[in-house]
């Protein structure tokens, strides 16, 4: 009886290694694919980030001189479809050559790969530290509440311009809402801008604020809250690309790093 427990436990613990080996094998079987479908992923992304940041661009005035990032600690920046180009076209050759080393049946020469993952790794920090001067809103807020108390078609038509174009494009009207054009620090109003209207023609925003069931005439949401939700969505898609590049060959690393454990741990064995 007392022979039979060490058999037992022997048993046990070959069954768990061979449990173990099993699922390494599958994770080694099924990781090339996630590897290469992740390069996919940040192509589309990136591809999805420059037509947003060229949609949001056209589609406002008030938004152009906030699309920038800044280089970290330096003054120099660019324009962000500039730099979310770049962006793309970076990606595009580094996910062709890792989509090759992932799928690869034949082992890559170990410097190449290493060398390979360890600029990947620099530029994915290099991402991360780049500042997003759209994360800071508070110019654009100012300069969206200014404009609206200083509107005026005759004295004032590039405010109103902008309004104009941001309203039709949009689909919104005002600041927070539309009853932001009636109360100024200088004049009780009643009207809205043209723009506001759903059907945009002229004077259809005359008297406003007695019409009943407005949102059957006039855009009733914000501007701000709409473009503070299409930069947060801009930002959430470079942070995604982000995370995609700096994964890759942390994942990379730390799987090389473990079977090196594992290789001395056997040999001390």
């Amino acid at each position: 009886m007392a022979d039979s427990l060490p058999q037992t436990n022997m048993t046990a613990l070959k069954c768990h290694n061979v449990r173990k080996m099993c699922t390494i094998l599958k994770w080694n079987n099924y990781l090339p694919f996630l590897l290469a479908s992740s390069y996919v992923v940040a192509i589309l992304l990136a591809l999805t980030l420059v037509f947003s940041v060229e949609s949001i661009k056209h589609s406002t005035p008030f938004v152009r001189d906030i699309l920038y990032l800044s280089f970290p600690l330096t003054d120099v920046s660019v324009p962000s479809y500039v730099f979310y180009s770049f962006l793309l076209f970076s990606l595009a050759p580094t996910s062709v050559v890792g989509c090759v080393i992932a799928l690869l049946k034949f082992p890559i020469p170990r410097g190449f790969a290493v060398s390979f993952y360890t600029f990947q790794l620099i530029f994915g920090v290099l991402l991360l530290f780049m500042q997003d001067q759209s994360a800071n809103r508070f110019d654009l807020e100012v300069e969206l509440i200014e404009s609206v108390m200083q509107y005026n078609r005759i004295t004032n038509r590039d405010d109103a311009q902008k309004w104009d174009e941001t309203h039709k494009n949009l689909k919104c009207c005002g600041y927070d809402n539309y009853q932001d054009w009636f109360v100024t620090p200088n004049e009780i109003r009643t009207n809205v801008p043209d723009s506001c209207c759903l059907v945009p023609i002229r004077k259809c925003g005359v008297d406003a604020s007695k019409i009943d069931r407005i949102e059957e005439k006039i855009h009733t949401r914000g501007c701000y809250p709409v473009l503070s939700a299409q930069l947060m969505q801009i930002r959430l898609i470079y942070l995604s690309i982000v995370f995609i590049v700096l994964s890759i060959p942390l994942i990379v690393f730390i799987r090389k790093i473990r079977a090196w454990i594992e290789a001395r741990r056997r040999q001390r064995d």
